[in-house]
């Protein structure tokens, strides 16, 4: 059986060390996240992971995205069909967390 994930990006992390800015996202079918972070590469998981997952309880298991009012309407309905436009969608408009 093949099984098809859907892997959005939800957050935008900028390191306060400088190392970088890493995306954390989730997979729409099992609420899994992963990062791209070296932390999380080499072991799973890591705080921007954490953050994100602690964020989501206090939302019930929903993570909160915050986008101002002003994003075009078409402009919404078009990236909750695209992984792609969804990420681009994050990137043009939400604000990104330093931890």
């Amino acid at each position: 059986m093949n099984t098809v994930t859907t892997w959005r990006t939800i957050q935008m992390f900028i390191s306060a060390g400088g190392a970088g800015v890493f995306e954390v996202e989730v997979d729409t079918d099992t609420r899994d996240v992963r990062c791209n972070c070296p932390v999380w590469v080499k072991d799973g998981f890591c705080k921007h992971t954490r953050f994100v997952n602690q964020k989501g309880k206090t939302y019930r298991g929903n993570y909160l995205i915050h986008l101002p009012t002003e994003v075009p309407e078409e402009e919404l309905e078009d990236a909750i069909e695209d992984p792609v436009k969804f990420r681009n969608l994050i990137l043009k408009y939400s604000p990104i967390e330093v931890i």
